[in-house]
């Protein structure tokens, strides 16, 4: 069994959050010496990208899942319209002729994603007016083909019919996931 933590949103900056989440496992494992080699995360939109740009680079965490995640194909997402935060990040390069590309090239979920070499599962979405799916699906694609796995939603970020069974059926696969040592 896994020690799963969560994140919906931490922090103000990209990179502090995902200092923040290297805090969080250094502190759970500080309390609970006992769960070493058994911690697993698990993020949701902003909590999945910045699972996808921390988790890399910290050996403790061994297990992954991510659902619609963002940050994925930052060059993409801020050249596709949403409701979202690149949205926001769109409309500050517009209007002030910032190219804040270079600077969220560094905090690319997909790159960093290609670094990942622990089970991976990613529930991505075919339509979400917040997180573009494309970025979603760039995170999977993305990260090492043993190591991934993809759970199709519908959609992110919006309500439909079929949602609930939808969701339900992730639990369960998401919790067959975490309880595979």
């Amino acid at each position: 069994m896994w020690v799963r933590l969560s994140n919906f949103a931490w922090g103000v900056t990209l990179g502090g959050c995902v200092e923040d989440l290297w805090l969080a496992v250094s502190t759970l494992l500080e309390l609970f010496p006992e769960v070493a080699g058994q911690v697993a995360y698990s993020g949701i939109s902003f909590g999945g990208g910045i699972g996808a740009l921390a988790v890399p680079w910290d050996a403790r965490v061994g297990r992954l899942h991510l659902h619609v995640p963002t940050f994925g194909h930052q060059s993409l997402r801020l050249a596709i319209p949403s409701i979202g935060s690149g949205e926001s990040v769109r409309l500050f390069q517009r209007h002030y002729g910032f190219h804040v590309i270079d600077t969220l090239a560094y905090y690319d979920a997909a790159s960093a994603a290609r670094h990942l070499r622990i089970p991976v599962l990613v529930a991505a979405a075919l339509f979400d007016p917040v997180v573009p799916p494309p970025g979603q699906f760039a995170i999977f694609n993305a990260i090492a083909k043993p190591f991934g796995r993809l759970f199709v939603l519908q959609a992110g970020h919006f309500d439909y019919a079929g949602e609930a069974q939808e969701l339900q059926r992730l639990n369960q696969v998401v919790a067959g996931f975490f309880m595979k040592p």
